[in-house]
């Protein structure tokens, strides 16, 4: 049932990829693999960040600032995927992410 309910999280994701606009392509999470934090790269549209366990349970909510870094340090190892949101709350771009 967990197999089931992670290949169609990760099936749901990847068509959101599909999806997502051609000016979010340089938009990504950097360094990736995870330590300690992560940053993303410049966007205007971006507001907010999300992440959210392979459960679908956002574990992290930041607001957007460009040049920041955004400490998941505390988290569990493990997956995680990154939504950027415009201030509409629509999804940018999603990145998953290894947290290690």
């Amino acid at each position: 049932m967990k197999h089931a309910l992670l290949l169609l999280f990760f099936c749901g994701m990847a068509f959101n990829l599909s999806a997502q606009s051609a000016q979010a392509e340089d938009l990504r999470v950097f360094p990736n693999p995870v330590v300690e934090y992560f940053q993303l790269g410049y966007s205007e549209e971006v507001k907010t960040i999300r992440v959210v366990n392979m459960i679908g349970r956002e574990v992290r909510s930041f607001a957007y600032l460009q040049g920041s870094t955004y400490n998941v340090g505390d988290l569990p190892r493990g997956m995680y995927v990154v939504q950027m949101r415009d201030e509409e709350n629509r999804v940018l771009r999603t990145q998953r992410i290894n947290k290690r």
